[in-house]
Protein backbone atom coordinates (compact mmCIF):
# COMPACT_ATOMS: atom_id res chain seq x y z
CA UNK A 1 0.00 0.00 0.00
CA UNK A 2 2.72 2.48 1.00
CA UNK A 3 4.37 2.25 -2.43
CA UNK A 4 1.09 3.07 -4.23
CA UNK A 5 -0.34 5.96 -2.16
CA UNK A 6 -1.72 8.66 -4.45
CA UNK A 7 -2.09 11.44 -1.86
CA UNK A 8 -0.77 12.04 1.62
CA UNK A 9 -3.42 12.19 4.34
CA UNK A 10 -2.80 15.50 6.09
CA UNK A 11 -6.37 16.25 7.20
CA UNK A 12 -9.48 14.25 7.95
CA UNK A 13 -10.79 15.10 4.49
CA UNK A 14 -7.81 13.76 2.52
CA UNK A 15 -7.92 10.38 0.78
CA UNK A 16 -4.76 8.40 0.14
CA UNK A 17 -6.46 6.84 -2.91
CA UNK A 18 -9.05 8.46 -5.18
CA UNK A 19 -11.61 5.72 -4.48
CA UNK A 20 -10.89 5.46 -0.73
CA UNK A 21 -12.71 6.93 2.25
CA UNK A 22 -11.32 9.90 4.13
CA UNK A 23 -11.24 9.72 7.92
CA UNK A 24 -14.20 12.11 7.88
CA UNK A 25 -16.07 9.65 5.64
CA UNK A 26 -15.29 6.87 8.13
CA UNK A 27 -16.54 9.09 10.96
CA UNK A 28 -19.84 9.69 9.13
CA UNK A 29 -20.28 5.99 8.32
CA UNK A 30 -19.43 4.93 11.88
CA UNK A 31 -21.64 7.48 13.66
CA UNK A 32 -24.94 5.51 13.46
CA UNK A 33 -23.20 2.38 14.76
CA UNK A 34 -21.59 4.38 17.58
CA UNK A 35 -24.99 5.81 18.57
CA UNK A 36 -26.48 2.31 18.57
CA UNK A 37 -23.69 1.09 20.87
CA UNK A 38 -24.11 4.05 23.22
CA UNK A 39 -27.87 3.55 23.47
CA UNK A 40 -27.88 -0.20 24.10
CA UNK A 41 -28.53 -1.83 27.44
CA UNK A 42 -25.97 -4.55 26.71
CA UNK A 43 -23.25 -4.70 29.32
CA UNK A 44 -20.50 -6.25 27.18
CA UNK A 45 -19.96 -5.61 23.48
CA UNK A 46 -17.16 -6.90 21.28
CA UNK A 47 -16.22 -4.83 18.24
CA UNK A 48 -13.87 -6.19 15.58
CA UNK A 49 -12.60 -3.83 12.90
CA UNK A 50 -9.63 -2.39 11.07
CA UNK A 51 -7.23 -0.29 13.13
CA UNK A 52 -7.96 3.08 11.56
CA UNK A 53 -11.72 2.64 12.04
CA UNK A 54 -11.10 1.67 15.66
CA UNK A 55 -8.99 4.78 16.10
CA UNK A 56 -11.93 6.87 14.89
CA UNK A 57 -14.25 4.93 17.22
CA UNK A 58 -11.96 5.63 20.18
CA UNK A 59 -12.10 9.37 19.45
CA UNK A 60 -15.90 9.12 19.37
CA UNK A 61 -15.85 7.13 22.62
CA UNK A 62 -13.90 9.90 24.33
CA UNK A 63 -16.48 12.38 22.97
CA UNK A 64 -13.86 14.38 21.12
CA UNK A 65 -14.61 16.34 17.96
CA UNK A 66 -13.95 14.79 14.55
CA UNK A 67 -11.41 17.53 13.77
CA UNK A 68 -9.26 16.27 16.65
CA UNK A 69 -8.29 13.47 14.24
CA UNK A 70 -6.19 16.10 12.42
CA UNK A 71 -3.90 16.28 15.45
CA UNK A 72 -4.17 12.93 17.25
CA UNK A 73 -4.21 9.23 16.50
CA UNK A 74 -4.98 6.59 19.08
CA UNK A 75 -2.38 4.08 17.93
CA UNK A 76 -3.34 0.47 17.46
CA UNK A 77 -1.51 -2.79 16.74
CA UNK A 78 -2.84 -5.64 14.59
CA UNK A 79 -4.46 -8.16 16.90
CA UNK A 80 -4.52 -5.69 19.78
CA UNK A 81 -7.44 -5.66 22.19
CA UNK A 82 -8.77 -2.50 23.82
CA UNK A 83 -10.97 -2.32 26.90
CA UNK A 84 -13.38 0.60 27.07
CA UNK A 85 -15.80 1.20 29.89
CA UNK A 86 -18.13 3.79 31.29
CA UNK A 87 -18.77 4.51 34.96
CA UNK A 88 -22.27 4.76 36.39
CA UNK A 89 -21.75 8.53 36.29
CA UNK A 90 -20.98 8.48 32.56
CA UNK A 91 -17.21 8.92 32.67
CA UNK A 92 -15.64 7.26 29.62
CA UNK A 93 -12.50 5.21 30.21
CA UNK A 94 -10.04 3.41 27.94
CA UNK A 95 -8.50 0.87 30.32
CA UNK A 96 -6.24 -0.74 27.70
CA UNK A 97 -5.50 0.41 24.18
CA UNK A 98 -4.44 -2.17 21.60
CA UNK A 99 -3.09 -4.57 24.23
CA UNK A 100 -1.19 -7.58 22.83
CA UNK A 101 0.04 -9.04 26.12
CA UNK A 102 -2.08 -12.14 25.49
CA UNK A 103 -0.06 -13.03 22.36
CA UNK A 104 2.75 -15.54 22.64
CA UNK A 105 5.60 -15.11 20.19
Amino acid sequence: MKENIENEELTIYDKCFSDAESRFDVWQRLLPFYKEIINTDEENIIIVSHGDTLSVFNVMWLELYVKNLNKIDLYRISGGVSFLSQTTHGKRIIKRLSDTSFLTY
